[in-house]
């Protein structure tokens, strides 16, 4: 009998000994390798990448060299060469992706996919509201409605973005629509052939201005809303009408959306290139191609502006979620609602009126939706302080972080008191932003772990954008106006009208875990309260 019991023993042990490799043989031999994910992604999103494109970035001109030889194509790359394109001609990517002669090279490789423009159809009603204290007598000044929730007061009388340059990155322009005469820099681009206008003379002595002609029309309207001239009688007025525009073209497919997301990128390359004040980026992609020119944009003193996206979702898009990048919502026609399909979240630093009454193709304008015209409106208001801070405060380079602080500070609270979800900072004040006095708060933490902070804010405003300090065996508990602590800040609604020093007041905590809990069957904590003495809590990840 023990012999058999140690016969069935060893056939157990053998059959589990066999059962486990042959699982480990699965695991290890069957499961997807890097190579068969690519080719998968690849399939999956057919039709929404350009084929005969393969993008390397974080890379060097060795790299990128060695890997173009390898593959027999040519390739282009930035100044720095940290990002570059191969150009595919006999095989497409996918070829490339399934042939084993270049398997070491897809940890390189990167897809490039198309990016979609933020705008949405056009729409029909209009809305009357009073205009601004200036009046242009352009024709169709009347039909620009939304310029009213600007509070543009006086500003016009004051900058109209002079010696300021603007780059519009999109689907180009229509050159000879009159309200862009003399505006447009014969440094404008054609990011796709990677041709300079000023580089391609006509037989006349001309220049050949059909490298950036706008075939779709989107960045026509986008520019419009920047640039249109003012008070020559026709058309529509432009937020900063006097700026410089650089056009940078990238080539659209039938359904307008951007054929690859690196044109986009050397489009970016480009304008930092040529020392630009502003870019506009009315577009979006679900990959963030931008991390890299947008730090160095904010390294050289460049602002980018973006449209945060129509899909009503949270979920990123780039580059407005990039935190290089002011990402801008759109309202609602009409109103100071959040309009229904702009994004929020990460997307929305800041909202403006996404409903515009702009420039379209063959000298035309109509009624345009969407946050891609939300987007120019932040980026022609910034062209105008930067004007007003040259002329008035000798201000000629203006970090992006002060830029970033103004624009908080100057705008009207939308939402949830301070920054929220869905509105950012809240809606653009042109006249807080740039005319109205800018004061200073010192933020005094009463510790030696802590530096004290300053920060800009504009007279009789509250102050959305307030630190909320953490130590490590003390927690925070409010501003206060004394060094004693006894007489409240209260947040997001007391304004001041002078400099002034505001005092963090400190608590201890319980020694104790701070909250009363459960565990579930699942092994995961539910927190049923909070014990302890923070005034705002973070929901710890474990207990």
């Amino acid at each position: 009998m023990r012999k058999n019991n140690k016969i069935f023993s060893l056939i157990l042990s053998s059959i589990t000994v066999l059962v486990m490799s042959i699982f480990l043989f699965n695991l290890f031999f069957n499961s997807p390798t890097a190579q068969e994910e690519a080719i998968k992604e690849l399939e999956l999103n057919k039709g929404k990448y350009d084929e005969y494109s393969i993008v390397l970035e974080n890379t060097n001109e060795g790299k990128v060299k060695e890997i173009a030889k390898a593959l027999g194509v040519n390739y282009r790359i930035t100044h720095d060469g940290s990002y570059a394109r191969l150009y595919l001609d006999e095989e497409d990517i996918l070829s490339i992706y399934k042939n084993e002669e270049y398997k070491d090279y897809l940890q390189y490789f990167s897809i490039d996919y198309e990016a979609s423009i933020a705008e949405i159809e056009e729409i029909e009603e209009e809305y009357v509201v009073n205009p601004s204290k200036y009046t242009p007598n352009d024709e169709f000044y009347s039909k620009q409605t939304y310029l009213d929730y600007l509070n543009l007061s006086s500003i016009w009388e004051n900058v109209r973005g002079d010696g300021i340059t603007v780059a519009v990155i999109d689907t180009g322009i229509d050159t000879d629509h009159p309200e862009f005469i003399g505006k447009i820099s014969e440094y404008s681009y054609n990011a796709t052939e990677d041709k300079i206008v000023k580089d391609y003379v006509l037989e006349d002595g001309s220049y050949d201005w059909s490298l950036v002609e706008d075939e779709q029309g989107h960045g026509t309207a986008v520019t419009g809303v920047i640039a249109a001239s003012m008070d020559n009688g026709v058309g529509i007025t432009g937020i900063a009408p006097n700026v410089t525009i650089i056009t940078i073209k990238a080539e659209c497919d039938e359904q307008g959306n951007f054929k690859r997301t690196s044109d986009l990128v050397f489009g970016l390359y480009y304008a930092i290139e040529r020392d630009v004040n502003v870019v506009n980026m009315s577009f979006g992609t679900q990959t963030n191609d931008f991390a890299k020119p947008a730090k160095l944009a904010v390294d050289s003193d460049i602002i980018c502006i973006a449209a945060a996206g129509n899909d009503a979702t949270a979920e990123l898009t780039y580059p407005a979620a990039d935190p290089n990048v002011i990402g801008v919502g759109a309202l609602a026609e009409g109103s100071f609602e959040l309009a229904s399909y702009s994004n929020y979240g990460e997307n929305t630093n800041v909202v403006a009126p996404g409903t515009v009454y702009t420039t379209t193709l063959n000298g035309g304008y109509k009624v345009m939706n969407g946050t891609s015209f939300a987007s120019p409106i932040v980026a022609a208001v910034v062209a105008l302080q930067m004007q007003y801070d040259q002329n008035y405060r000798g201000e000629y380079y203006p970090t992006y972080s002060k830029i970033q602080e103004l624009l908080y500070a100057s705008s009207i609270d939308l939402g949830a008191l301070g920054e929220d979800f869905y509105f950012g900072y809240g809606t653009i004040d042109v006249s807080a932003l740039i005319l109205e006095e800018r004061l200073e708060v010192c933020f005094n933490y009463l510790t030696d772990e802590i530096e004290e902070t300053k920060q800009i804010f504009i007279k009789d405003h509250t102050l959305q954008d307030i630190p909320e300090p953490e130590r490590l065996y003390s927690v925070f508990d409010g501003w206060y106006y004394d060094i004693h602590c006894t007489e409240e800040y209260n947040l997001y609604s007391d304004a001041w009208s002078s400099d002034l020093t505001l005092y963090a007041k400190w608590a201890n905590e319980d020694d104790s875990v701070p909250y009363t809990y459960v565990e579930l069957d699942d092994g995961t904590i539910e927190i049923r309260s909070y014990t302890g003495r923070r005034r705002y809590i973070t929901i710890p990840d474990y207990i």
